[in-house]
């Protein structure tokens, strides 16, 4: 009872976390790959493949794939609308807009056969799948109608071609005087003012002309406004009475225009000011990253330690100026190397500053011989001590024993890591756990031991290597995948630094002058024969 207890607070721990962290995605694939990383922690399952089809589609959209050995969909139902059948746990999950998605789960890690609780924990997950994808598709609605009234402001906009005098003033009073002033001759309004409020706070009140005070008006007519907020104080014109040869007339929609313009003419005019001072406290913010940097270039090897009987090699190649990728080969008391490769939700200084709390912890526990689960639990509640909700580490780590080629693994959350045997069989270094810093619990994590022989080649590598992206939006995992790469004839005879090289031309060669969107990270090691 107790253990049924305990498994269901650490599910309704998971599901809260989950849904906050996958009500921040951003696109379809971030929402399946965090999905992913859920599932697979509650479920302890060696791989799911998501798929998501659009409402009255036909087809089925691979959104991420961890389980090579799943059937796909098209080639058991192509409507996937009854999903017994299949081997392992499935499931179909359909979205209050028509559209669905379709869950393929591999094996479990412990071999055991899908349980009811399980069945029920998926529906569970679905349902918080549902839930989030109903707040990814509202704020989707809300970017697409923002849009839609901004383009109508710029079209508007565009018809008025004044205010240029307005934009080359400096700050201070004159700025807002002169566009008062301005729009209400050209409006031909009896009189203007202008209200600067700070928390509701009046700060500064401007008249034109200036002996006119505002009073009450009885018609609503008599008067137009336009309002823009700034730097934390609102910004409020009004005109009123405007003047005819007739008396007084009510505004037209070209008044309002108008008022509109010299507005944004302000608004505009402020940013500049503002966007001159922030440039001064960039220069300074700079010196901060050149300075994280420095500490950065530190952490990732100059070069890595020479290995009797293997050849190794690596690469990072940081989208930014401050990275989130990390790989490391270190040699510990024992003799042992400890070969290791992370990837930093996100980029910049804090990616760079989790990055540099890993490797300080990371170092103290392979100082102090704590074994690799133990180490897995403290990093874990050390990430997520010192990370906001959307940031977290996956990581992978390896023992190895270079005089028996015994190699101990542990991934928490990772990519799997490819070993190709000498025979051309590959064998996924997946065994571990969730990513460090996703769920604030003792996760239980565990690990697994391979054997690296002679002509045996290990590939560590973040996902900057599999989904660099060509201008078509096409990643490199789809036209090369890595464990056919790994074994193709070409690279079987070359050294582990030619293999790195080539690695990162087929990259720079496939991706042409697409932008780097994420690190590229890599770790190839060989054990002679």
């Amino acid at each position: 009872m107790n253990d049924l207890i305990e498994k269901l607070q650490f599910e309704a721990a998971s599901y809260q976390e989950g849904f906050q962290l996958l009500s921040k995605a951003r696109n379809l694939n971030e929402l399946a790959k965090s999905f992913f990383h859920i599932v697979r922690g509650n479920l302890m399952i060696s791989g799911i493949n998501i798929y998501y089809r659009e409402k009255n589609a036909n087809t089925w959209n691979l959104l991420i794939v961890r389980n090579k050995n799943l059937m796909p969909i098209e080639e058991h139902d192509d409507s996937a609308d009854s999903m017994d059948s299949r081997p392992g746990l499935s499931l179909k999950v359909s979205m209050v807009d028509g559209s669905a998605f379709a869950l393929l789960l591999g094996d479990k890690l412990n071999k055991k056969a899908y349980d009811d609780y399980d069945r029920i924990s998926l529906q569970r997950m679905a349902q918080l799948l549902d839930s989030s994808y109903q707040v990814f598709i509202n704020k989707q609605k809300e970017k697409e109608l923002v849009f839609s009234l901004n383009q109508k402001i710029l079209q508007l906009n565009s018809l008025v071609d004044t205010g240029i005098e307005i934009s080359r003033l400096g700050q201070g009073n004159g700025i807002l005087e002169l566009a008062l002033n301005r729009v209400v001759s050209l409006t031909n309004a009896s009189k203007g003012s202008l209200t600067v409020t700070e928390k509701k706070r009046i700060i500064n009140k401007i008249f034109f002309p200036s002996r006119f005070k505002e009073k009450p008006l009885i018609k609503n007519n008599e008067y137009i406004s336009s309002v823009f907020k700034f730097n934390g104080k609102k910004y409020d014109f009004k005109l009123y009475q405007k003047e005819s040869r007739q008396g007084v007339i009510a505004f037209d929609t070209t008044d309002q225009l108008l008022l509109d313009s010299f507005a944004r003419q302000v608004n505009v005019t402020l940013e500049n000011h503002f966007l001159h001072e922030q440039t001064l406290e960039k220069q300074k913010i700079e010196q901060d990253i050149s300075v994280a940097a420095a500490i950065q270039k530190q952490i990732i090897p100059d070069s890595l330690p020479d290995i009797s009987g293997y050849d190794i090699a690596g690469v990072n190649i940081p989208t930014k100026f401050v990275g989130g990728d990390y790989y490391d080969c270190i040699l510990l008391k024992d003799k042992r190397y400890a070969l290791i490769v992370a990837d930093v939700s996100g980029k910049g200084i804090p990616a760079a500053l989790l990055v540099s709390s890993l490797h300080a912890s990371l170092s103290a526990y392979l100082d102090a011989g704590i074994d690799l689960i133990s180490m897995a639990k403290k990093l874990n509640m050390i990430i997520y001590n010192a990370s906001t909700i959307d940031k977290y580490i996956t990581f992978f780590i390896a023992l190895l024993n270079p005089q028996t080629g015994e190699l101990e693994s542990l991934n928490a959350g990772h990519n799997q890591i490819y070993l190709l045997k000498a025979g051309k069989k590959i064998i996924e270094l997946k065994t571990g756990g969730v990513p460090f810093g996703m769920m604030g619990i003792e996760f239980p994590y565990q690990t697994e031991k391979n054997l690296i022989e002679s002509g045996d080649r290990l590939l560590l590598y973040t996902d900057g290597v599999t989904e660099a992206m060509n201008a078509r939006e096409t990643q490199f995992e789809d036209v090369f995948p890595l464990d056919k790469y790994l074994t193709d004839k070409s690279k079987a005879d070359i050294t582990a630094k030619d293999f790195i090289d080539r690695l990162i031309i087929d990259i720079k060669d496939f991706t042409g002058d697409t932008p780097q969107s994420d690190d590229i990270t890599a770790l190839y090691l060989i054990r002679k024969a």
